[in-house]
């Protein structure tokens, strides 16, 4: 036997102990209960993390078209961000109904609103999405008749002087 033909032959059964090292330690990888949990998880963060990513860019911090100085407008973003990702938490936790209370917060906060919505509908489950239209739409009416009932204490408490 040559010293070639020796070396390939321990390069191949090296090669070939590696592989199976890898394969033996790869199915016990997978075979652990906790695998499937952990993979679940770091895929729920990553599509957070996309999400989050997503709305950044998406969003429009304009504030009306009103200039703001930067304290308050990275205000106003961290708080939109911190609604959005308590949403989010709560949503995987289960607590759906609390947390499409925080994502429409959120909405309601932008100036514009729609590249926000657009994102969650494409994220989000029509099962989730669905109660976080009617979720806006009752917080927008709230607002209407809270606008609207101020208005008439403000012009019932002051007389009229004219």
């Amino acid at each position: 036997m040559t010293l070639a033909c020796l070396l390939v032959f321990t390069l191949g059964t090296a090669s070939v102990i590696i592989l199976g090292y890898c394969m033996y330690f790869d199915r016990k990888r997978r075979l652990d209960p906790a695998y499937r949990r952990k993979v679940h998880e770091r895929r729920q963060r990553d599509a957070l993390e996309m999400l989050k990513y997503r709305l950044i860019r998406d969003s429009d911090w304009a504030l009306n078209d009103i200039m703001c100085d930067s304290s308050a407008c990275m205000t106003l973003e961290r708080c939109f961000l911190d609604e959005i990702e308590r949403g989010e938490v709560l949503i995987t936790q289960g607590d759906i109904s609390d947390g499409l209370g925080h994502l429409a917060n959120a909405i309601m906060m932008c100036a514009q609103p729609t590249p926000v919505l657009h994102t969650l509908k494409e994220s989000l489950p029509d099962r989730v999405f669905m109660p976080l239209i009617m979720k806006l739409h009752e917080l927008q009416s709230y607002e209407a008749t809270t606008a609207s009932s101020s208005n008439k204490e403000d012009s019932t408490s002051c007389p009229d002087l004219s």
